[in-house]
């Protein structure tokens, strides 16, 4: 009969196997390729969606697309994501950082770890290689056949080997998300609360650019399940675009690092 071993981490089915520990690790990706755009928004609207045990920073998102290839903890796979974040300070601990509002990937093996793991609210969406042609690039993201963002840089001029470093001086991103599993059978959460997840980058090459996003509305009866995600995110008001940028690099999350954040 299977008995469970309190030195060890589980992910669901738990009968299987475990790992000693917490069963994080760093997962370093030598070969990242990243679309970011930045933009300042609405703080009223944006609010309706960042949990009061954050305090917001500035009124801005930031937009990453990353295609993460040669990945070892995937038998050398690779996966794409879609990322909008918002900078917080987590007010019981003072942790700041980058609240996660979705990531939408496309493979499942990402998506089961940093939900259960890590409290990423990572969901699935169709997301195809990025399209480079002359100095523009796009990517998009669909669900079912269906496209409902779209993003695109017109590039510009070229990091230099200074700005390349600075980037990756100041490179980590302490992600913050929320994990929350809900009851079975009446309201209410079986778990519920902030968490860190950092990730460190190293700048590799890039360029600045002019950047946009652009929403196609879900209709729920054919996206029933991320409609109110898509609509929410596209009805937040782009006032200005902020600093955009097409980049290599290299990046390592620190599963070392990663905790639960309480409130006091």
């Amino acid at each position: 009969m299977f008995v469970f071993d309190e030195r060890f981490s589980y992910r669901m089915p738990v009968h299987f196997s475990g790992v000693p520990g917490s069963g994080l690790q760093n997962l370093r990706y030598d070969d990242v390729t990243a679309i970011n755009i930045g933009y300042r928004t609405d703080r009223d609207r944006l609010l309706q969606y960042v949990p009061a045990a954050f305090e917001l920073l500035a009124p801005v998102v930031d937009v990453g697309y990353q295609k993460c290839s040669g990945i070892h903890w995937m038998g050398g796979g690779y996966y794409s994501l879609i990322a909008f974040m918002t900078p917080v300070r987590h007010r019981a601990s003072g942790v700041e950082g980058a609240y996660v509002l979705v990531i939408w990937e496309n493979k499942t093996a990402p998506i089961l770890g940093g939900r259960e793991e890590t409290g990423m609210p990572k969901i699935f969406a169709e997301i195809p290689d990025h399209h480079v042609l002359g100095e523009r690039v796009t990517v998009h993201a669909s669900h079912e056949g269906r496209v409902f963002l779209e993003l695109a840089l017109d590039l510009e001029a070229a990091l230099t080997d200074q700005e390349l470093t600075a980037k990756s001086a100041a490179g980590r991103i302490n992600q913050l998300g929320w994990r929350y599993i809900p009851n079975i059978g009446r309201p209410g959460a079986a778990l519920s609360h902030a968490t860190l997840y950092p990730v460190d980058a190293t700048y590799l090459s890039g360029s600045r650019a002019r950047g946009r996003i652009a929403w196609t509305k879900a209709e729920p009866q054919f996206n029933p399940a991320q409609a109110a995600v898509v609509n929410a995110l596209a009805d937040l008001p782009v006032l200005e675009y902020r600093e955009c940028l097409y980049t290599k690099l290299a990046t390592n999350l620190r599963g070392d690092l990663a905790r639960e954040l309480r409130e006091e």
